[in-house]
């Protein structure tokens, strides 16, 4: 990974507050609330209750993306404003996104990503610290990989994206970023073009996977590689329920979260679960 020669702005530094911990052995707190299905069918559903966030940081979305979104180009910067997330892929790599993953749905072509917003709320729920290393498993344009690095405060922040363009573009922003100093030198940052299946992870302590498109093989592929590699990890994050989406009940996942943070196919919050690694 690259190793930007001057250190972070003050903008960028994560300053953090702890909340108290629940009681240990407390069972989470749930909420009921009625949902309206587009067809204008009426259900009450049951889910865990947002807890308090454990943590703060000084640099809020906004200042995010204040930071980040000017280190894009302007096509990039225009397609999040306007909500069009299709950027045109390759021959080569709408090929390769189907050979990884066969029976995912078309709209696994269709650009989407954690808002500004929602990549501060997740960063906020999952509590990471120094010593943490975060992986983002289909990293598309890396902002969310920047901002965890530039906000979060962590030791390590992964990108692995399998499409060449989307890295490209990503790893441009990263030398923009670098040239104007506003990344952190003494951290690091990683964006790897590359089959997620093929990584390693052995320093991950937390994983997200946008799962959402990917077919049940291959997410269950995936959470093998990372129960097999993964030997810190202490948490993964998905977009869709494992056994509900995919029928997948992995022994060594516990669910410890259902909540909605913000994607750009829906600003005001979209389906997120953490899993806690209980092996």
């Amino acid at each position: 990974g690259r190793r930007p020669s001057s250190a972070m702005p003050a903008l960028a530094t994560a300053v953090v507050a702890l909340a108290p911990r629940a009681p240990r052995g407390a069972r989470p707190p749930r909420t009921t609330k009625t949902i309206t299905s587009r067809d204008g069918v009426r259900c009450e559903v049951s889910q865990l209750a947002e807890p308090p966030a454990r943590l703060r940081f000084s640099m809020d979305a906004d200042a995010a993306r204040a930071v980040i979104e000017p280190a894009f180009d302007e096509d990039s910067r225009q397609r999040c404003m306007s909500g069009d997330f299709t950027p045109a892929l390759s021959a080569e790599d709408i090929a390769a996104a189907r050979a990884m993953s066969p029976g995912q749905t078309e709209f696994a072509l269709t650009y989407g990503e954690l808002t500004y917003e929602g990549c501060t709320r997740l960063g906020e729920i999952l509590a990471m610290g120094p010593d943490d290393v975060f992986y983002d498993l289909g990293s598309g344009l890396g902002r969310a990989t920047i901002q965890a690095h530039l906000q979060w405060g962590v030791k390590r922040a992964v990108g692995v994206e399998l499409s060449a363009e989307r890295s490209a573009q990503a790893r441009r922003a990263v030398e923009r970023l670098e040239q104007n100093g506003q990344l952190d030198h003494s951290r690091r940052l990683d964006l790897v073009c590359a089959n997620l299946l093929d990584g390693g992870y052995q320093e991950a302590t937390a994983v997200y996977l946008c799962c959402c498109c990917w077919d049940s093989t291959f997410v269950a592929q995936a959470l093998e590689v990372l129960e097999k590699r993964a030997v810190n990890l202490r948490q993964i994050v998905t977009i869709e329920p494992l056994d509900r989406k995919f029928g997948l009940r992995p022994a060594w996942l516990t669910l410890k979260l259902e909540t909605r943070v913000g994607q750009t196919w829906a600003p005001e919050g979209y389906p997120c679960y953490v899993y806690e690694v209980t092996r």
